[in-house]
């Protein structure tokens, strides 16, 4: 196996040095990307923006958190409809003031995508403006109750509204409460 390898390799070598260079051509300063030896790639902001997405999650789950969040700020930079780096971005910045910004902006972005309440709710506790986090619960609750994978968030989000509701800090209130004063 390793001999046909070797061999197809070979050959791909030497076809490959025998096939004519393209002639010169004259490059206009202002479109290099009409040239052969730039290939005809063209790049937009949005295709800039998803590789920066990309980059930003894996730096992510590499726990490189400082580059992660560069490749989300960037991204969203290019592409403000990229509710993922916006949400990202919120989880990032989860103690701060400005993660409710990052979570509303990735809801906006995305009016479907149901985690985004969920933390804008969870902040809204934590600062005490009940009546927000209702409503926002709510929208988290109608949007995901019908996802497996957020059953356990979908029970705590209900459990957190009966607290709400009923004006007593319950274990889940006091938990988020607590967590961060």
């Amino acid at each position: 196996m390793r001999v046909k390898i070797f061999f197809l390799v070979i050959v791909l070598l030497i076809v490959g040095c025998s096939h004519p260079r393209a002639k010169k051509q004259k490059i206009d300063p202002n479109k290099p990307y009409q040239t052969v030896e730039f290939n005809n790639f063209r790049s937009s902001n949005e295709d800039d923006a998803k590789v920066l997405q990309t980059m930003g999650v894996d730096y992510l789950n590499d726990r490189n958190l400082a580059k992660a969040m560069d490749c989300f700020n960037n991204a969203v930079r290019l592409n403000p409809k990229l509710y993922l780096s916006w949400y990202y971005l919120g989880l990032l910045n989860i103690g701060s003031e400005n993660s409710y910004d990052y979570f509303k902006k990735a809801a906006e972005a995305k009016p479907d995508f149901p985690n985004s309440y969920y933390w804008m709710a969870y902040g809204q506790c934590r600062k005490r403006d009940d009546q927000k986090a209702v409503q926002l619960f709510k929208k988290y609750i109608e949007l995901a109750k019908n996802n497996p994978e957020e059953a356990a968030r979908v029970r705590a989000a209900e459990k957190a509204l009966e607290e709400l509701y009923s004006g007593k800090d319950g274990e889940i209130l006091t938990a988020i409460r607590k967590q961060f004063p």
